[in-house]
């Protein structure tokens, strides 16, 4: 049993802090929406997507960017950092106790990187504050989901009308039974998700796979489209149109289906159904009974 005690403070905290050239591409997506008024960056860390909102000249078009942290240090740092600046407001706060108590607060725009804290390794009072955000959006609470969970559905929540959300997550929301729930909830709270995935590892010396999730809300539907991108220096050419959008199922399901094409599925498809194949299942039970005749027929009496 791995101990409270025996991991890093970075562990604990869930904090890999997300790299400037990822942040900035992130804040380029929106960063002429002047629909965008309002920002939310829920666990801000050491500031990157606030600089990044500075370095792409988009704090000039809001009305205001709240930025949570629990860490006191980090908030001091960037309060002095941003002292001449009217438009940010930055809170000392845990994000659950934030949600609970200004969760009608909507935002045009919300994000961040959410920390990746595992259930054993949270405060009771924090556990009880997402299993209730969880189940206040008919999702079941369990000790295999992590805190980025929580701070997804807590966001979509607070998003406006059209409101969008970029986060760095995990990899595993793509196929993990934890996050099963989550899945269906977005795809049935979102008109459209764009998923960029890395094949190098984006955290320098940290094993934690990833992918930038892009949600928008609004009345029409388009769907999931994935785009697969090497590292972090495939950003510089990066055509977010580049692919189409797949009609998303809206039920409990696992997103990697989504990175082959609707052809390609309806391929797939047509030979599950085809009589003509057997599963791998099958083929087993029947090799199985053969196996299981042949020994028979070795191992009996010889007739008399």
């Amino acid at each position: 049993m791995k101990l409270k005690e025996n991991n890093s403070a970075q562990k604990l905290r869930g904090a890999y802090y997300t790299p400037l050239p990822l942040a900035e591409m992130m804040v380029k997506l929106f960063s002429s929406d002047e629909s965008i008024k309002t920002v939310l960056e829920p666990s801000c860390g050491d500031g990157v997507f606030i600089d990044a909102l500075d370095d792409m000249k988009m704090l000039e078009q809001l009305n205001d960017a709240t930025a949570i942290e629990i860490e006191q240090d980090e908030v001091e740092k960037l309060k002095h950092r941003f002292a001449n600046s009217k438009k940010i407001e930055i809170i000392n706060r845990d994000f659950f106790d934030y949600y609970e108590n200004t969760y009608e607060k909507k935002f045009d725009l919300i994000l961040g990187n959410p920390p990746y804290i595992r259930y054993q390794y949270l405060e009771e009072k924090q556990r009880m504050e997402m299993a209730e955000i969880l189940t206040s959006h008919g999702m079941k609470a369990n000790k295999l989901i992590n805190t980025w969970v929580g701070f997804m559905v807590a966001c979509v929540h607070m998003l406006s009308d059209n409101g969008k959300i970029a986060f760095v997550i995990p990899a595993e929301i793509l196929q993990v039974a934890y996050a099963e729930d989550l899945r269906l909830f977005l795809s049935n709270k979102l008109s459209q998700i764009t998923l960029l995935t890395f094949e190098e590892l984006v955290f320098p010396g940290i094993e934690q796979e990833v992918v930038v999730f892009i949600g928008e809300k609004g009345d029409s539907e388009k769907g999931i489209r994935i785009i697969e991108l090497n590292n972090l220096d495939d950003l510089e050419n990066l055509n977010i149109y580049a692919n189409g959008f797949q009609k998303l199922s809206h039920v409990h399901e696992k997103w990697t289906k989504y990175f082959t094409t609707e052809q390609e599925n309806q391929l797939i498809l047509d030979l599950k159904n085809d009589d003509r194949f057997q599963t791998l299942s099958e083929t087993g039970i029947n090799s199985a009974i053969l196996f299981s005749q042949f020994f028979c027929t070795v191992n009996s009496p010889p007739k008399k």
